[in-house]
């Protein structure tokens, strides 16, 4: 392998190759190039015919160069056969790394000190909802609350019943709700019946527990 400065002129595209860029996305490469002037070197192979090669991988770079007026590109030459040109062709444009989401969060997140949203877009291959969710995933996490700041979530329990005990819980139930009796004039108020109908079923409960 050796790295060359090669004209694109003399850069012919593999015939095979079956790798295509969503126009978004080679916009984004193109306007990357057109801002830094960097770029991975293409691979590419050297052709029977004098002076002529065989683009392996780069074809997009070798296109967006074309358009932004370069005369020549940083090659990579590889001096292989048909069939191992083949081979390279169907993998080196499919075998590819995925991001770790929390690392890829952090960087999105320096990259973003002094950026807007929609200039990261422009820059990065996410959109502006994906880089704003990236933002949020590298913030820290809140500070838990305190002991006691929230109430425990109610658990659901499921519980057996005897003919007589549901019996007890449905009166209990018919309980909840109703008006309790006013107290007249000098007379001590009656026990509420909805006290009375939940106090049974809290001592049912107890006493099936074993608490009691």
């Amino acid at each position: 392998m050796t790295l060359q400065w090669i004209p694109l002129r003399a850069l012919e595209p593999h015939p095979e190759n079956a790798n295509r860029m969503p126009p978004h996305l080679a916009e984004k490469l193109r306007a990357h190039i057109e801002r830094t002037g960097l770029y991975e070197p293409l691979v590419v192979r050297p052709l029977p015919i004098r002076g002529r090669y065989q683009i392996l991988n780069g074809h997009h770079r070798a296109e967006v160069l074309r358009q932004l007026g370069h005369t020549r590109a940083r090659c990579d030459v590889w001096e292989v056969g048909d069939d191992e040109a083949r081979l390279l062709l169907a993998t080196l444009n499919r075998l590819e790394g995925r991001d770790d989401p929390t690392a890829r969060a952090r960087l999105v997140a320096r990259l973003a000190e002094g950026r807007s949203t929609e200039e990261l877009s422009r820059l990065l291959p996410e959109p502006p909802d994906a880089i704003e969710r990236l933002r949020r995933l590298a913030r820290p996490p809140p500070a838990p609350l305190p002991a006691g700041a929230i109430e425990p979530l109610a658990r659901p329990m499921t519980f057996f019943l005897a003919d007589e005990q549901h019996a007890l819980v449905t009166e209990a139930l018919r309980e909840v709700g109703r008006s309790d009796a006013p107290a007249g004039d000098g007379a001590a108020a009656p026990r509420p019946r909805r006290a009375e109908a939940l106090e049974r079923l809290a001592l049912w409960y107890l006493e099936s527990r074993g608490l009691r």
